[in-house]
């Protein structure tokens, strides 16, 4: 076959999925025109062996990385990362950290911003030369949020397993702190992971320092988290934090456990002082469009706790979010309807939600749609008539 027909499917190996037939077939026609002399052939390979981290050891490694090394001399930037690949991982060759990093800087400094990433790496945790926090730091500046915010992680974990070598965990908390700053959920995530300890080390304390950081910089399902932890506590400052965190958490219109935990603290009655945060928080969370929040606050409406006292009102909260389908809504006004409590008495109504709200699997619900199922019998059961008199005759008494 002719080198320009290996160019041709060589050129699908930079595109294509690993493992991919095209894929395959292309790596293997870059490898036979690059033992041939090709350069573009060879530079072409370095792409796809820096991209993929393809290994090359049954292919004859060092041949290929005299070839890479001749276009890296000619200012190849992904020849000289494939080179600084295979001594990283031993590719064919001794795994060689020192050189690795000298291959990784060289890359990095002609402009290559995946090898910047390997050098921040390499400086982060010490990996073939002597580790340099600011250094670190400095390399990942030019490099796209996405690779700086998964490299600070990487770091942060080394740091963390000692898997270069050294532990240090205030480091690897600076690490994450710094991927939170790109984004929150990293953080919080970094944060489940510790708290459990499923990547190898456990450390509650770091956990519920990255929570905090993570619900500070916005990530609501962190916030969430935090306020579940301060809302168990028996001290009234942890008890106001609770209801600050999950006013923020609930916000968000998808969080449902924030809204759910605003109302939670309502119900549970507590100190009168609170009450207010909690009203302000349930307002908020109601007209971001968190349903959860409306059951809580017209619970509020419904007993005039923080609020006037308004069933008309609490029943229109309670119709929002019954149509939005929520389970508790639907049972707690149907509750109204049977009663007549803020809307007008209407069986049938209160019936249709709650086997609605049955049906949605409430657990109070089965019970409550009972008796008003009983009482709807008993109601339209027609009056006995008082037996006629015989014509001429009197009636019984």
């Amino acid at each position: 076959m002719s080198t320009i027909r290996l160019l041709k499917l060589g050129q699908v190996a930079l595109s294509a999925k690993v493992e991919t037939p095209g894929f395959v077939t292309g790596l293997e026609a870059l490898k036979i025109a690059s033992s041939r002399g090709d350069r573009t052939a060879t530079r072409m390979l370095g792409k796809v062996m820096t991209r993929h981290q393809i290994s090359m050891a049954s292919n004859g490694p060092k041949r290929i990385e005299s070839r890479l090394r001749y276009e890296a001399m000619r200012g190849a930037s992904s020849s000289v990362l494939a080179v600084a690949g295979m001594y990283d991982r031993g590719d064919g060759v001794p795994v060689d950290t020192r050189k690795a990093a000298e291959w990784y800087l060289w890359a990095a400094r002609v402009g290559n911003r995946r090898a910047m990433a390997n050098v921040a790496y390499a400086y982060g945790t010490g990996r073939g030369v002597e580790r340099n926090e600011e250094a670190a730091l400095k390399w990942l500046e030019e490099v796209n949020p996405g690779r700086r915010r998964m490299t600070l992680v990487d770091i942060g974990w080394a740091l963390v397993n000692g898997s270069e070598g050294s532990v240090d965990m205030p480091a690897a908390l600076r690490f994450f702190e710094r991927a939170a700053q790109i984004s929150p959920n990293v953080a919080y995530q970094v944060a489940l992971d510790l708290e459990r300890g499923t990547k190898g080390a456990q450390n509650r304390e770091a956990a519920g320092h990255l929570i905090k950081v993570a619900a500070e910089r916005g990530d609501s399902a962190a916030a969430t988290h935090l306020a579940n932890m301060l809302a168990g506590s028996d001290k009234p400052e942890d008890q106001r934090q609770a209801v600050q965190w999950y006013g923020l958490a609930a916000q968000d219109k998808e969080n449902s456990a924030a809204g759910q935990g605003l109302s939670r603290l309502l119900a549970l009655r507590p100190n009168s002082d609170l009450v207010p945060s909690i009203v302000a928080g349930l307002e908020k969370a109601a007209a971001a469009g968190n349903h959860e929040a409306l059951i809580g606050l017209a619970q509020a409406y419904s007993e005039g706790r923080g609020v006037e006292a308004s069933p008309e009102r609490a029943a229109s909260l309670l119709q929002r979010a019954a149509d939005a389908g929520i389970p508790e809504a639907k049972y707690r006004l149907g509750l109204m309807y049977k009663s007549g409590i803020g809307v007008g008495m209407d069986l049938s109504k209160a019936i249709e939600l709650m086997s609605s709200a049955q049906e949605s699997g409430f657990p109070l619900a089965a019970v409550a749609l009972s008796s008003m199922i009983d009482q709807s019998s008993t109601s339209s059961v027609p009056e006995q008539a008082a037996p006629k008199a015989e014509e001429g005759g009197t009636a019984v008494k």
